[in-house]
């Protein structure tokens, strides 16, 4: 059973993907929600508070997510699972309701380094470094950190093309690209090691 909590977390995460996160204020996050301001101020000091607390659920759910779908489609093999988390752009792009990525969104709404949305929205980008860099070490890759530095500029590159200039083919460029990337880094033969069950 969802709290209070939860449901001004979810609420306020669906509208600040869909509007943004300056274009929407508090009182339609209460409206959505059924709930007071007194009652909001029992559980969030403040609406940055409460974008962080959305950034971070998203940040964990947005990691498990991505790691059971490449599983599931790149099976036991670290390499397939490389090449399949471009496949899932491609798939994320083409839903009507994409607005792009929450994360970079945020960082473009809050440019400011030194401001805790900011990085609490450029820690989503550092973990999913570090899980493609972990990919890329048991798929055999010889620089692990420097495939996932490309990867990730393939990934958000992709995904900027799409929401920006509204480009629907640009996860499968990305994702040639990236195979080109794999294919040098990792060899033509399968050299990828067994990750299933690893703890993500």
């Amino acid at each position: 059973m969802s709290t209070t909590k939860d449901r001004l977390i979810d609420v306020s995460g669906d509208l600040f993907y869909a509007r943004g996160f300056q274009a929407v204020g508090l009182d339609q996050i209460l409206e959505q929600v059924g709930i007071t301001k007194t009652a909001f101020y029992k559980h969030f000091e403040s609406k940055d508070e409460l974008i962080i607390a959305v950034l971070a659920r998203r940040d964990r759910q947005e990691l498990d997510d991505w790691i059971k779908w490449i599983r599931i489609r790149g099976s036991d093999d670290a390499r397939n699972q490389l090449q399949a988390f471009l496949e899932l752009l491609d798939e994320w792009f083409s839903k009507p309701e994409f607005r792009g990525c929450l994360f970079m969104n945020a960082l473009t709404e809050f440019p400011n380094e030194n401001d805790p949305i900011n990085r609490a929205a450029r820690g989503h980008g550092e973990h999913l470094a570090a899980a493609i860099q972990e990919l890329a070490a048991a798929a055999g890759a010889r620089q692990p950190a420097l495939l996932a530095n490309q990867l990730m500029l393939l990934i958000t590159g992709a995904i900027s093309a799409r929401h920006q200039a509204g480009d629907l083919g640009s996860a499968r460029t990305a994702s040639e690209m990236a195979r080109v990337l794999i294919g040098a880094q990792c060899g033509s033969e399968k050299t990828a090691r067994a990750v299933a069950g690893k703890k993500s």
